[in-house]
């Protein structure tokens, strides 16, 4: 595999992850087939969600960029092979936990009064998320929160070969979750069965009150720093 397939292949993933993400969106806004499991009674206004969507569609060509570029500056650090089973689960694990890590404490930060009131508040107007509002934020936050996957892959390539397939696989899971948790619908029993596992029930206690659960795909860093509420 080159690098340009490679590249591809990663703009596809963050596509195609999105496109579920709006079809999700759609589905919420416009039927009710869903109604009955959401968190928050309340109605969510389809005209809102569309006067922010020309944000929504910039930040999805920021996060694509950060791909593109990542995967090519990362290129001579990059196994495109196959991985064993052991590989690719201790570098999709690793990367997870250090992306969360980062997430938890810049996220944390945007909630200090200077960066609440100029970034983080724009995310902060969806009391009542759906689906796509995940991406909904200052355009500034949303580089720096979508460059943390990249810190796990250059740890890695500190002591090792970063396998590719790891980094889509988390890089999917990490797109995929974070519409979830952002979609205001109650999470699937199945989650209990994994540790830490960020519900939406978690992030949406963050957007309604506004502060605590900062972390996203787990609630470790929470419980370890007593920011979580409930």
């Amino acid at each position: 595999m080159d690098i340009t397939t490679a590249i591809l292949i990663t703009v596809a993933i963050l596509f195609c992850t999105n496109l579920i993400g709006y079809i999700y969106t759609a589905l919420i806004l416009h039927t009710n087939l869903i109604n009955d499991y959401r968190i928050q009674p309340k109605e969510y206004f389809a005209k809102r969600f569309y006067e922010r969507f020309p944000l929504i569609l910039f930040n999805i060509s920021i996060l694509l960029g950060v791909g593109i570029v990542g995967v090519f500056l990362l290129q001579d650090f990059i196994d495109f092979g196959l991985p064993t089973v052991w590989v690719f689960t201790w570098q999709l694990v690793l990367i997870f936990l250090i992306d969360d890590l980062y997430f938890y404490f810049y996220h944390s930060t945007l909630h200090t009064k200077f960066l609440y009131k100029h970034i983080h508040k724009t995310h902060h107007r969806s009391t009542m998320p759906i689906p796509m509002e995940y991406i909904f934020t200052h355009p500034l936050e949303w580089f720096f929160g979508a460059i943390g996957p990249f810190i796990g892959l250059v740890v890695i390539a500190s002591f090792s070969e970063i396998n590719i397939y790891a980094f889509w696989v988390m890089s999917a899971l990490r797109n995929l979750h974070e519409l979830d948790i952002h979609s205001g619908i109650k999470s699937s029993k199945i989650t209990s069965l994994i540790p830490f596992y960020g519900t939406t029930e978690h992030h949406d206690l963050h957007h309604s009150k506004n502060k605590g659960n900062y972390a996203s795909t787990f609630t470790l860093w929470d419980k370890v720093f007593g920011t979580e509420i409930d």
